[in-house]
């Protein structure tokens, strides 16, 4: 056993001594400027489900400046603004005020009321 020592301590430092491999070169494909960033943010279309959670907050459609609203505080101060009624499982009926904002089930999200 006590020939085996240095051959092991030997091994080790050679080991250690050995280079590091060169880096792999990258991927083929488009350079990182040319990649696109993020996905977009999901719309009211593109999650059919938005609104029938309780948490839920759901994006405005495209365009619609209610949807800078990002809580039920800030949307039912803005008098063009109107709430998004939440579309979930519910023991009664909501009942909405003339804005869509309802007083006893959740706000789920924040859009522009209709021109009279």
């Amino acid at each position: 056993m006590r020939n085996a020592a240095p051959f092991l301590v030997a091994l080790a430092v050679i080991g250690c001594r050995t280079p590091a491999p060169p880096p792999a070169a990258p991927a083929p494909g488009p350079p990182a400027a040319e990649t696109p960033a993020a996905p977009p943010a999901p719309t009211a279309e593109s999650d059919p489900t938005c609104g029938t959670r309780p948490g839920d907050w759901c994006p405005a459609p495209p365009g619609d400046p209610c949807g800078a609203h990002m809580d039920l505080t800030s949307c039912r101060a803005d008098p063009r603004c109107g709430g998004r009624p939440y579309s979930g499982e519910s023991v009664v009926a909501c009942k909405l005020d003339a804005r869509g904002f309802a007083e006893n089930c959740p706000t789920v999200g924040c859009v522009s009321l209709p021109r009279r």
